[in-house]
Order: C-alpha cells, then structure tokens, then sequence
C-alpha cells in the first residue's frame, strides 16, 4: 500500500516572461548574495549568535524582534480570516522580519508585514487548490 503525503507550499513565486531584448536592469546574482550576505549578518548580530530568522528559536524572537499594535492586529486578522495555525503566523512574523532585513530596516516596516501576509496567504491558497 503507498501513501502520498503532501507537504504545505510555504512560498509561491510567479514570474513573468520578459523579452531578451528589453533592456530594463535587474539585479544581478552578485547583487543578489550581496544583499542576502548583509541581512543574515543582520540577523547573526540581533540575535548574538549564528542564528538567522527561520531556526531562530521562539523566545529569542520574540524578545529581539518587535512589531507594532496596528501590524499584531492586522497578522491577526489575515490569519482568523485565512484559518492559519499558530505555526503558519509565526512563518508570517519571521518572514516580515527577513524582508525588514533584505531592505536593511531597523525596524519592521508596515510594507514587509504587508508582502509576508501576501506571500503566506498566497502560498496557502496555491496548496489548497493541489489538493482538490
């Protein structure tokens, strides 16, 4: 007898086509390590050790990271409308933190909260639509 199992899609990411011979500039991959070399060591320096975001544990987080009143309540509202567990919310903070961190902010931005909410929700969706 086999099992499948299915894993939750934590990040959906779409992208459009672009012509070869549009010159718009993108960041290039040295650009790219670049600017995630510098918001990991962000990370490593808030947290005094080799920690980053993701495996950071729960407490620390909590204790280094802060969020305002109005950006609680707004993840709290996505995730009651969305029916997110309390795991799937704290993917949400510690996605907002990394974005802060990507765009080199001291403090959590209300346009981080607001693209980590995207990104969740978005993902969530995309993997309730697999398993129908």
């Amino acid at each position: 007898m086999y099992r499948t199992f299915h894993r939750p899609i934590d990040f959906v990411l779409a992208m459009k086509s672009q012509s070869v011979l549009d010159q718009t500039t993108a960041a290039t991959s040295v650009d790219l390590r670049q600017t995630v070399t510098a918001a990991r060591a962000r990370q490593r320096l808030r947290y005094g050790s080799n920690y980053t975001n993701t495996i950071v544990p729960v407490k620390l987080f909590e204790e280094k990271v802060q969020f305002s009143a109005a950006q609680l309540e707004r993840i709290e509202a996505a995730s009651f409308q969305e029916n997110l567990n309390s795991r799937a919310t704290l993917k949400i903070l510690r996605l907002a933190r990394t974005i802060a961190d990507v765009l080199d902010c001291d403090t959590v931005p209300d346009a981080a909260v607001d693209e980590a909410l995207k990104w969740k929700i978005s993902a969530r969706r995309a993997h309730q639509s697999l398993l129908r």
